[in-house]
């Protein structure tokens, strides 16, 4: 029970951190998600198609320039793996993975406890925002 809990309470701080970020964003952002998530309908970590949100591979406030370019877009999960958290931002949505997509493809194909070596990994990658 707790742990679906924490879930919850992850998956409530990942909706409420993307609203705060609105008021940076390009007024065409969520045209640009709405079209990305359609043609991209499932998590690129796992699969999942629940929760699914759109990352930034390269920050985009780091980068604003690429906040609108499709190839800086990745579709995670924050569903059952929580990849947006795990391996979008390393466990902390403080910071970003600058390898996200080697690891969600990797974790795409692991087994279970791959898949937490994988975490891992990401973890030690992490890079402060």
């Amino acid at each position: 029970m707790l742990n679906n809990l924490a879930k919850s309470l992850r998956y409530a701080h990942s909706v409420v951190r993307e609203g705060m970020k609105s008021v940076h964003r390009s007024p065409e952002w969520n045209v640009v998600r709405d079209t990305f998530v359609a043609t991209h309908e499932a998590c690129e970590a796992c699969g999942c198609m629940d929760k699914l949100q759109v990352h930034h591979v390269k920050p985009f406030h780091l980068l604003p320039e690429l906040e609108l370019d499709e190839s800086n877009l990745i579709s995670l999960c924050m569903g059952p793996n929580e990849c947006h958290l795990f391996i979008g931002h390393g466990d902390s949505f403080r910071c970003y993975n600058p390898n996200v997509r080697e690891d969600a493809e990797k974790f795409m194909k692991a087994s279970f406890d791959d898949r937490k070596k994988i975490i891992g990994e990401a973890r030690k990658a992490r890079l402060k925002d």
